[in-house]
């Protein structure tokens, strides 16, 4: 489940102001959303519908903070997107143990362990996005997008029509965007449409207070030279294996220079694929593991009529991830989402990226040439800072640089998906970002 894609080559294009599709103040919506229970976990869930005319519509999933009520407190919320792109934001929530519900082998429900789950403290809202993904639907192909930045600005109004539904869930608290992998892509353009928007003051401020992603795809250019010393360093591959690696890589480099952006993808995709196979079949997402990840349980759980009818969702199917969005997308998986950086570091938004040590597909040599070419004015400071150790009960869980409001974590022993390897230290990395209590 990789996360990529995102902006139009042609970044004057991507960064002129969005025009609307539907006015914001669209006619009746036949939304299906309501409140739920389960558990001892609440929360509201269910579709908004993003067309009257076609009823294309989103499916999010809200968890309220254990023992606590959205509608009164001030506690803040974090929304959580998946990779793909087209993978379910439900998976983060069930398979990650970031939600207070998770599901077991056997496709049984339980309450996730408090150490685990980020619901003690904050309210989580995961979204399926895009059309397709997960329990979100495209009925028009006119509604379906195939770029982050256009994608996004239908995300963005989407809160827009939850904010006039519920207002209190975006007045007096503070907001975070989290996400995943693809996520590198979501979510920098959903902040970049949501800063472009508060701008134009339509009446909706959204109360945006930082950005996080983990294990992100965010800049082809400089995240895709590093796969061949990283596998060579860490002992997966040879030298000469290592060199049939870098026929491939530089191969992604020459495409993305002359703007051949599906052979790009299909040699990044060869690059990944060579390393793994020599490796005897390493999983890309966790080089400590073989093979893929069993995720049939959780689509079991899903697709129960009676989960259907908790989530107010009627006989949608549930995918964990679609390949049909991810082929849509396919183009766009190479284009680079680090323009938006600059802008939003610009507004004072805090930005924090993490990666697992173990992650092949998105390493972290990858990573930090990426943050390196963030063209902002404390990049200076940034590249000059140190790293710091982050500790958590007593034991080294991983390194933090930190500058201003820019921070990248290396999580130990973690793998792309970090909440599921390291549920304990990413719950204490989420709350000393969120609480904004620093990392000595």
């Amino acid at each position: 489940m990789v996360s990529f894609g995102i902006l139009s080559l042609i970044f004057v294009t991507c960064l002129s102001g969005p025009s609307l599709e539907e006015p914001l103040n669209s006619g009746p919506l036949s939304d299906t959303d309501g409140s739920w229970e389960f558990l001892g976990a609440s929360g509201y869930s269910g579709y908004i519908t993003m067309n009257a005319l076609t009823s294309s519509s989103l499916f999010y999933w809200l968890f309220e903070a254990i023992n606590s009520n959205i509608t009164t407190d001030t506690k803040p919320l974090i929304i959580w997107l998946q990779g793909g792109p087209g993978c379910s934001g439900s998976f983060g929530m069930l398979w990650e143990a970031i939600s207070p519900i998770q599901v077991n082998l056997n496709s049984q429900p339980l309450r996730t362990n408090t150490n685990h789950t980020w619901a003690t403290s904050y309210h989580l809202m995961s979204v399926d996005f895009p059309y397709g993904a997960g329990y979100s639907f495209a009925n028009s192909a006119g509604d379906q997008k195939n770029t982050t930045q256009s994608a996004t600005y239908y995300l963005y109004r989407f809160f827009y029509k939850l904010w006039q539904k519920y207002p209190a869930w975006f007045t007096n608290r503070e907001v975070f965007v989290w996400g995943e992998s693809y996520g590198g892509h979501w979510v920098p353009g959903l902040a970049w449409n949501i800063l472009q928007q508060n701008a134009l003051k339509n009446g909706f401020n959204f109360p945006l207070k930082g950005i996080a992603i983990g294990d992100p795809w965010i800049d082809p250019a400089t995240q895709s030279q590093t796969y061949s010393s990283y596998a060579y360093t860490n002992s997966l591959i040879n030298s000469n294996q290592m060199s049939i690696s870098n026929y491939y890589q530089n191969l992604v480099s020459s495409n993305l220079n002359s703007g051949q952006l599906l052979q790009a993808e299909a040699n990044w995709d060869n690059t990944v694929g060579v390393i793994s196979n020599f490796a005897g079949g390493v999983n890309v997402y966790n080089v400590r593991e073989f093979g893929t990840y069993n995720e049939n349980y959780l689509s079991s759980f899903m697709n129960k009529a009676s989960t259907k009818e908790m989530l107010h969702v009627g006989s949608a199917t549930w995918v964990s991830c679609n390949d049909t969005v991810y082929d849509y997308y396919r183009q766009d998986i190479m284009n680079s989402s680090i323009v938006y950086l600059p802008y939003i570091l610009s507004q004072g938004v805090t930005v924090m990226i993490y990666n697992g040590q173990d992650d092949l597909i998105v390493n972290t040599p990858g990573i930090e040439n990426m943050m390196a070419s963030i063209n902002w004015p404390g990049a200076a400071g940034f590249a000059s800072a140190p790293k710091l150790n982050w500790v958590v009960e007593g034991n080294m869980a991983g390194y933090v640089q930190t500058y201003q409001n820019l921070t990248f974590v290396l999580v130990l022993a973690s793998g792309h998906m970090a909440p599921f390897d390291q549920p304990v230290n990413i719950k204490n990395m989420v709350e000393r970002y969120v609480n904004g209590t620093g990392w000595n």
